[in-house]
């Protein structure tokens, strides 16, 4: 798959070995302040075939042989927050240590995980506040001028620097041989309004559960770019639920997820 930059935001996945590296792309819709009614979607009923046309765009995308990529398994999620230490004598940059995290940005993130744990069906757990280590999904909030300390092992240098160019938020998904997405990594600009990085651990967490693609087909929703959401609108729930229906498995191509997708989509339309 090509590589799309985009201004306000990117994401990346890796599929090793080297051999199988994949990139997906994804943007974030990141405003300057909510839009109004943006997170009210119930009166608005587009058909089946727009939803799967949308659901397409966002989960495979339009590149010959893109591939769908889910969790198999039920993912931990680790968040963290980071400031400036001291200067490293060699480099003379900063060294990233390790702060308390905002209570309030535990409790979105916690909100947004039980969500998503029930839209997936899968137990998703958040561990708790700034342990330290360990987790699937690792969430960093830091400055930006300290991103580059991160580590994200098999993506190329060059491709880390166009993710974190101008982003304010991004994400990496690792898929394995077999399109199961076995890590992830979310990093957030801790400059941004509170409202930002809210809509950040929203939308990131939902793309690195195998969703990474934005489109601007159906509206509201975290995958338009126009919309900066704090909680999944009508059309996201089903997106997410569609992914993670038994009848949809990792590795579908277009063709494929195609010839089952109506009905799934269609029957999350009736029961949402």
């Amino acid at each position: 798959m090509a590589m799309r930059c985009v201004s306000r935001g990117k994401s990346w996945a890796n599929n090793l070995p080297a051999d199988m590296i994949r990139p997906f792309v994804g943007a974030i819709a990141l405003i300057a302040a909510l839009l109004p009614g943006a997170a009210s979607s119930e009166d608005v009923q587009p058909s089946v075939e727009d939803v799967r046309r949308f659901t397409e765009d966002v989960v495979i995308g339009p590149r010959p042989g893109a591939r769908l990529v889910k969790w198999r398994r039920a993912p931990t999620i680790r968040l963290e927050t980071l400031v400036a230490g001291p200067r490293d004598e060699k480099t003379g940059w900063s060294v990233p240590i390790p702060t308390q995290t905002m209570p309030a940005r535990y409790m979105a993130l916690r909100r947004h995980s039980k969500a998503l744990s029930a839209l997936t069906g899968m137990p998703i757990r958040l561990m708790p506040r700034d342990i330290g280590s360990g987790g699937d999904i690792v969430i960093t909030i830091l400055p930006r001028t300290l991103m580059p300390a991160l580590s994200f092992p098999g993506v190329p240098e060059r491709t880390v620097g166009q993710l974190m160019g101008p982003s304010r938020c991004f994400f990496v998904i690792w898929p394995t041989p077999d399109w199961t997405i076995k890590k992830a990594r979310i990093v957030i600009n801790s400059i941004l309004e509170e409202d930002h990085i809210v809509h950040c651990l929203l939308e990131e967490l939902t793309q690195s559960l195998g969703l990474p693609n934005d489109s601007e087909r159906l509206r509201p929703s975290v995958f338009n770019e126009a919309f900066m959401l704090r909680e999944l609108s009508y059309l996201d729930r089903i997106l997410v639920r569609t992914v993670y229906d038994p009848r949809i498995h990792p590795g579908m191509t277009l063709d494929a997820f195609r010839a089952v997708a109506d009905g799934v989509v269609g029957s999350y339309m009736k029961s949402e």
